[in-house]
């Protein structure tokens, strides 16, 4: 589809330039477990295994790139999910620190079956640990210092998210 004033955010054909780095709930002492590659399609494959044991529960992986998205009004995501529900992560920040904060769209993913997924970036939400912060702004779109993708919401198992492309427009 072809869609005017687009803006490829990824497509993976380079992640040796990317910045993608694995947080999981190991570091509140959980014991769930993620990887992030490249299969064979050129695809990003978000792979793992969430555990509630320990009061585990997440496993996340971002992109510490900066992107300006000013003047776009969605993000689109090609994905094959696996039936589980995500969410599309955006950090923001200023004079060079990251916001503790996360801006959060979630979306539910068809099993094997590959979907097109508009997120309005009027619609993310702030998110902290699972609560919503009272003193965060409205998400400023010129001021993204990551984004990624995190699976949570107490859905232990294994999950497997391939994306094809992130594109803005």
């Amino acid at each position: 589809m072809n869609i005017p004033d687009t803006r490829l955010i990824t497509d993976f054909t380079n992640l040796a330039a990317q910045k993608w780095m694995i947080t999981n709930d190991g570091v509140m002492g959980g014991n769930s477990s993620s990887q992030f590659q490249i299969n064979k399609d050129g695809n990003g494959v978000f792979i793992g295994t969430i555990s509630l044991e320990n009061n585990g529960g997440f496993a996340s992986v971002k992109n510490h790139e900066p992107i300006n998205l000013s003047g776009f009004s969605f993000i689109r995501l090609s994905v094959k999910g696996d039936g589980n529900r995500y969410s599309f992560r955006l950090q923001t920040g200023s004079n060079g620190q990251v916001n503790p904060w996360s801006y959060e769209h979630r979306f539910e993913t068809k099993d094997n079956e590959w979907t097109e997924i508009d997120l309005p970036l009027n619609k993310f939400v702030p998110t902290y640990r699972g609560s919503t912060p009272d003193d965060a702004p409205p998400l400023d779109p010129s001021d993204i210092k990551r984004y990624g993708f995190l699976i949570s919401d107490d859905q232990e198992g294994d999950f497997r998210l391939e994306i094809e492309q992130i594109l803005a427009f």
